[in-house]
Parts: structure tokens; C-alpha cells; sequence
């Protein structure tokens, strides 16, 4: 039995659904893991795990209209500080040297990482975002100054890894004999469902733009039913229907959709992918992963990327929506077990290597009461 110390970034749900299943799989194998988050991550990773979670503080962003608000970002960590030192301190000195961990994992988690490297405890990278530091991308001049702005940001989150085991959903060359690319995991909760077609367009929105601008490029096509999330709102107005947060609406929806509409991060992508469903992807501005991701998804021919919502860009989604979904060889399709293995093999590379191999298979694993929608 090995003793793990599982660090999980807060923001979004992409992160912490990733680390609900890994971390089960870690429990099944017999080994004591303890879970470390923050904000979105520490409310769900406790609604499940309990006392084996504990709080580490966590950077937060500010945006405005879709974007990262550097300044106001810059400022709301800055009042922070104290209460950061002070947090995170009392973390590593109460829990983690008392834990004695033989692994962390990280998923991008800076603060666990680099607690780990400085106490030479051996540790593996596993994200998506390392994607942009140990793959070799097709990269836009356009795109420069959040290319640079991210890749900094993520190699400062890796220092010293044993393995970045990347999650990806397309096949690309490796700069580094330390990592390892996986294809996307996805919750029980998907799997479970069995795609269908409704004749529905579910819409994502978390780009920013207003509610009455988004209604109108959605209301000229009358013939099409759209279901709405991202407003926190239930109502019907005309073809658009907006719905409440929910995990097991949202999934369900997703599941019997025709298409999806939404931004490009890939917890969203990955789950639509498991279903063959068609995406028309608006990344968020400055998010470099996201511009990364729309780039292959639509030269991939898994949908249609786009800058922004207007008439001629949803026209022509729904025109080919309904087309076959590309077969094309570099695809990597969500694999619950070709990921463990992948893992498995991160795992057997640790200088005292440590197995997953499940002695006894838990019990379901559960769903967080009042989880929100999404990625």
C-alpha cells in the first residue's frame, strides 16, 4: 500500500470529475490517498470523499466577457497572500509531513508540486494543460501572446515530474521521454446513458455575451429547439428553453442532443465525443488550451470552430450536424481503460513503483449530491 497525496486545481469541474474517478481507482488498489483542493474542487471531492479531503488555497480568475481580466485577476490573489501563506502553511505541516507520502499527484495543482519537489517526494503531472509544454503543436502567429502567457504558466505548474501523463483527445508527437499521452476519461454518469437523437441543440454558454444577444442568432432558426444552460434560469422564450444547472439534466440532455454548442474545454468535448456528437466550438478568448482545442477538433472534422456565434456560423453547424462523425486515425476517443493504463505505466516508471491493479472493487462511485453542469 502506498500513501498519495491527490492535489486537484480548483477552478471548473473538469479537474475534480477526473480526479473523483482516478482517486476511487487508487482507493480499489488498496492504497491511502489523501485529496487536496480548493473552491469548486473542495466542495465536490467532500461531498464524496469527506475527511479525506483537505483545503489548500487556490488561485482564482477574474473575467469579463469571456477573457481573463488580468488586473482584477492580479489583484484579488494580491489581497490573498496572507491568508494563502497562512493556509497552505499549516497544510504541509500539519497533514502532509505527518501523511509521509510516497507519491503526489498533481492535477494542476501548483502548490502540492512544488511542496513535492522541494521535499524530493516523487510526483506525476496529470492534466490536459501540459499538453502545450510536452506535445508538439501546430500553433498560430496569431495566437503568440497567450501561447507564450500559458506555456509559461504551465511549466511553472510541473517542475520536476517524474511523468506528465496528458489527457488529450487527438494523437500528437511528444517532446519528452516523460510523457505520456492518454486518451479521455469520462465519468460512470456517461457511460450509463445511451446516446439518442431528440432533435434538440443543447447550448453551453460561458462566453460572455448577453442573454438577449445570444436569443437573437438563435431565434432565426425557428425550426430548431435549443436547450439553454449557462443562465441559471428555467424559462421558455420562443425555440429557446433555459434550464437550471444540473449533472444529471445537463448529461441527459447532452445524451439525446442533436448537437452541442459551447466553448472548448475538454472535460465537455470529451463527453460529447463518447456520444458522436457534433460540437461547434467558441473558445474562450485568451484561453490558449481552448484555441489549441478548437483548432484540432475542427480540423479533425469532429465539428466546427468558430470565433464567435453569428447567423452564418450556427447555419452552417446545423447543416452539417447531421453528417457522419469523422473517423480519422488520429482521433484518441475517451477510453476509461486504455487511461488506466496509461496511468498504470506512469505508476511502473516511479523509481518504487506503485500498482493499480484493483484487489476489491468499491462500491458505486457516487455522484455529488447538487454538483453543477459541466467542464
Amino acid at each position: 500500500m502506498a500513501r498519495i497525496i491527490y492535489a486537484v486545481a480548483g477552478e471548473g469541474y473538469g479537474h475534480s470529475t477526473r480526479a473523483h474517478l482516478v482517486g476511487q481507482r487508487l482507493l480499489d488498489a488498496g492504497h491511502d490517498v489523501m485529496f487536496v483542493a480548493s473552491q469548486k474542487a473542495l466542495q465536490y471531492l467532500r461531498s464524496i470523499y469527506g475527511p479525506r479531503v483537505k483545503e489548500i488555497f487556490g488561485l482564482s480568475f477574474a473575467y469579463r466577457r469571456g477573457r481573463i481580466d488580468p488586473a482584477v485577476t492580479f489583484t484579488r490573489n494580491l489581497f490573498q497572500v496572507a491568508r494563502a501563506h497562512s493556509l497552505n502553511r499549516r497544510l504541509f505541516q500539519q497533514h502532509y509531513r505527518s501523511f509521509n507520502p510516497d507519491l503526489v499527484i498533481t492535477d494542476f495543482e501548483p502548490f502540492t508540486g512544488w511542496w513535492a519537489f522541494r521535499e524530493k517526494v516523487p510526483f506525476i503531472s496529470l492534466d490536459n494543460e501540459h499538453l502545450l509544454t510536452v506535445c508538439r503543436l501546430e500553433h498560430r502567429l496569431r495566437h503568440f501572446l497567450p501561447r507564450l502567457a500559458a506555456t509559461a504558466v504551465t511549466k511553472s505548474f510541473g517542475i520536476g515530474a517524474a511523468s506528465y501523463v496528458v489527457t488529450n483527445f487527438f494523437s500528437v508527437p511528444v517532446r519528452s521521454d516523460k510523457a505520456l499521452l492518454a486518451p479521455p476519461i469520462v465519468r460512470p454518469l456517461v457511460t450509463q446513458l445511451k446516446p439518442s437523437d431528440a432533435g434538440h441543440v443543447v447550448v453551453y454558454w460561458t462566453t460572455g455575451t448577453e442573454e438577449a444577444r445570444l436569443r437573437s442568432v438563435l431565434r432565426r432558426f425557428r425550426d430548431q429547439t435549443f436547450h439553454v444552460y449557462g443562465f441559471d434560469k428555467s424559462a421558455q422564450v420562443r425555440n429557446c428553453v433555459f434550464k437550471q444547472p444540473s449533472t444529471e439534466g445537463f448529461l441527459a440532455d447532452l445524451a439525446a442532443a442533436r448537437g452541442v454548442v459551447a466553448s472548448a474545454g475538454l472535460s465537455l468535448i470529451s463527453e460529447c465525443m463518447y456520444w458522436r456528437k457534433k460540437m461547434l466550438l467558441l473558445p474562450l478568448p485568451g484561453q490558449y488550451e481552448q484555441l489549441i482545442n478548437a483548432h484540432y477538433f475542427d480540423k479533425l472534422g469532429l465539428g466546427i470552430a468558430a470565433r464567435r456565434l453569428n447567423e452564418a456560423t450556427l447555419g452552417r453547424f446545423l447543416q452539417e450536424v447531421d453528417e457522419p462523425v469523422s473517423g480519422d486515425e488520429r482521433i484518441l476517443w475517451p477510453d476509461n481503460e486504455r487511461f488506466f493504463d496509461t496511468l498504470a505505466e506512469a505508476l511502473r516508471r516511479l523509481r518504487t513503483p506503485i500498482s493499480i491493479a484493483v484487489r476489491e472493487v468499491g462500491s458505486d462511485i457516487r455522484t455529488p449530491p447538487l454538483a453543477e453542469v459541466g467542464s
